[in-house]
């Protein structure tokens, strides 16, 4: 018996990205949990995560125009804000300014305008509330920067894809640091912006595959040699091996037709996770840090008993941070709040919040 498919191949698109965005989660809450390194390989889920929101932006600037930068922002800020204020509230306990005291003060200004990671005091166990916070920082920046980006590509598309693969590896032989994350991801956001455009499919696969092959072997390479040598131990620092390898993973799954996606029976999962993204990537970390506490005294760290328990653990943790804050996304996306995200619209079709849909309802 044939699976019954969509009659719409936009809501196919749509819940195919919803599904590749879940699977990216998954991973990054995975790797907090356990540490594994290997997880990083087998699914850069940051690169993903940037390709697809570069599709969805580029279709947000096509149907709202500059607008969609304000409405992307709303619906990056207000949830942030919440963590932002909940962390603040927290840490005050024992806030230490960086020397210079008004300077030092003054820098909590980055929890409300996120240009760059904001400061959290000097409490040893704060950075669990910034240590992802790079990802926001990238992704304002890149959003901020779409407009002007969107209309570079549309005049060199595949120059401008090369270029930005380039860069990071440019910048990590000339050891310049600054804006390392948007230079390490912005081939990525761009290769959504293709996908978008659907100029991937353009390319025979012959030669896709040709380039795909050499992004991943010097990539892998590049990222494995890192990881055996200790010189890093997160994907996301290995300037340039970054780049490549996440590029080449990109590249193949934004390729791939979504035929298949209606066969996956987990619509409802799928729009809650994604109307509720922005609540679950900022929130898990803390919840990690908790169960690690928690259990740190009674079992080892890699025992498959507090690997299950501090899953478990994180799940329910953040499913409360969920059910709690979850509904602020709700208002920045304009939308009626709800415990559990949207509903789908009439007719079935598949529709879902999160912090980097763009171009659907606001």
């Amino acid at each position: 018996m044939r699976a019954v498919q969509s009659a719409d191949p936009t809501a196919d698109r749509d819940r195919y990205l919803d599904l590749l965005r879940t699977i990216a989660l998954i991973r990054v809450v995975l790797f907090h949990v356990t540490g594994w390194i290997w997880l990083s390989l087998l699914v850069p889920a940051m690169g993903l995560m940037f390709g697809i929101a570069g599709s969805l932006m580029a279709a947000s600037l096509d149907r709202h125009g500059p607008q969609a930068v304000l409405r992307r922002l709303r619906r990056l800020l207000l949830p942030y804000w919440a963590f932002g204020a909940i962390a603040l509230v927290v840490l005050s306990v024992g806030w230490r300014p960086l020397p210079g005291g008004v300077a030092g003060w003054a820098e909590l200004l980055w929890w409300v305008l996120p240009l760059r990671v904001p400061p959290v005091g000097g409490q040893s166990w704060a950075w669990v509330f910034h240590i992802g916070l790079w990802y926001v920082v990238t992704y304002l920046w890149l959003v901020l920067l779409s407009p002007m980006l969107l209309r570079l590509f549309r005049r060199w598309p595949w120059p401008s894809i090369g270029v930005a693969t380039a860069l990071p590896v440019g910048m990590h032989l000339a050891n310049v640091h600054a804006g390392y994350f948007v230079a390490a991801y912005l081939s990525c956001w761009l290769v959504g912006f293709a996908h978008h455009d659907r100029l991937l499919h353009r390319v025979p696969w012959r030669w896709y595959g040709c380039l795909v092959a050499v992004l991943a072997g010097v990539g892998g390479t590049w990222v494995v040699t890192a990881m055996v040598t200790g010189r890093a131990v997160d994907l996301n620092h290995i300037a340039g091996g970054t780049t490549l390898w996440s590029m080449a993973l990109v590249a193949v799954l934004l390729r791939v037709q979504p035929t298949l996606v209606g066969r996956v029976p987990l619509g409802a999962v799928l729009r809650v996770v994604n109307a509720r993204a922005v609540t679950i990537y900022l929130w898990h970390i803390p919840a990690s840090l908790g169960m690690f506490l928690l259990l740190a005294p009674m079992l080892p760290y890699n025992s498959v008993a507090s690997i299950a328990l501090r899953l478990t653990g994180v799940c329910l943790l953040t499913a409360g941070a969920v059910l709690l804050f979850g509904w602020i996304e709700d208002v920045a996306a304009r939308r009626t709040p709800a415990l559990f995200g949207p509903r789908p619209g009439p007719a079935g079709r598949h529709r879902a919040g999160g912090q980097v849909r763009a171009g659907r309802r606001r």
